[in-house]
C-alpha cells in the first residue's frame, strides 16, 4: 500500500493555498501603515477558511487511508497491539459507553473477551470522521494515542497556530467575527508563517503513519511476521 497519493493531494491543496497568499501578497501595500482595501481584509480573512481546509482535509485522507489499509488484512483481534483496540472495537466501545448499570459487567466482559478472541477486527475508514471535523491540537494528539503513537511532541508554537487557525476559521465559517475583522489583524508575511508550519506540520504526519502502517505498528510485536504491507 502507498501513501503516495495522499501525499500528492496534499501537496495540490497546499500549493492552491500558496497561489491565494502569493495573490494577497501582492496586492498588499509594501508600508505596513499604509492602509489596505476592504476587498484585501475580506480575502485575508478567508485566507483562513482555505488553510484550515487545505490541514483537515489532509488529516481526513490520510487517517481513512491508513485504516482502510489496515481493513484489507483481516487482522484477528488478538494480533492488535492494545491500544489499536481503541479503534478495532470502536462499536463495542460505544455500546458499552451506553449501556446502563444493569448491563455495565456483561458489556464489559465482551470487551476484554473480545481483544483476545480470533475474530476479525470491524476497523472502519470513517472511525474519526465525526471527531476530525474539527482538528484542535487536542483532537490530533487524541487521534494518535488511539493508533498507540505516543511519541509524537506537538511543540507550542505550532500547537497555538493549529489552534488559532481552526478558531479563526470557526469564527469566518459561523458568523461570529466578519472576514474583514479577522483580515485585518494579520499582514500575509505572518500568515506565510503560519502557513508554512501547517503545511510542514501536514507531511509530517503523512510521513509519520506511513512508517506506523510500513512497520506494522497496529500489530503485537510477534504476530507481525503474519502479515505482509
Amino acid at each position: 500500500m502507498s501513501f503516495t497519493i495522499v501525499r500528492n493531494n496534499s501537496r495540490a491543496r497546499f500549493g492552491e493555498v500558496q497561489l491565494f497568499l502569493n495573490h494577497l501578497t501582492a496586492l498588499e501595500p509594501n508600508i505596513p501603515t499604509d492602509p489596505i482595501s476592504t476587498e484585501l481584509k475580506i480575502m485575508k480573512g478567508l485566507y483562513h477558511v482555505h488553510l484550515y481546509a487545505a490541514l483537515e482535509k489532509t488529516l481526513n485522507e490520510l487517517i481513512e487511508n491508513t485504516l482502510t489499509y489496515i481493513a484489507s488484512h483481516n487482522i484477528q483481534n488478538l494480533h492488535y497491539s492494545t491500544p489499536f483496540n481503541t479503534i478495532s472495537l470502536i462499536n463495542r466501545l460505544k455500546a458499552f459507553k451506553d449501556c446502563g448499570y444493569k448491563y455495565f459487567f456483561e458489556k464489559a466482559v465482551e470487551i476484554f473477551s473480545e481483544m483476545t478472541s480470533s475474530n476479525i477486527g470491524a476497523v472502519s475508514e470513517s472511525a474519526f470522521s465525526t471527531a476530525l471535523q474539527n482538528v484542535w491540537t487536542e483532537t490530533i494528539e487524541e487521534v494518535l494515542r488511539s493508533f498507540g503513537i505516543h511519541n509524537h511532541f506537538i511543540e507550542p508554537r505550532l500547537r497555538y497556530t493549529i489552534n488559532e487557525i481552526v478558531e479563526k476559521r470557526n469564527a469566518v465559517a459561523h458568523g461570529r467575527e466578519s472576514a474583514t475583522v479577522i483580515g485585518e489583524r494579520f499582514r500575509t508575511d505572518i500568515l506565510r508563517v503560519k502557513t508554512d508550519l501547517i503545511m510542514n506540520f501536514s507531511f509530517e504526519l503523512i510521513d509519520l503513519f506511513e512508517d506506523y502502517y510500513i512497520t506494522k505498528s497496529f500489530l503485537k510485536r510477534h504476530f507481525k511476521n503474519r502479515y505482509t504491507v
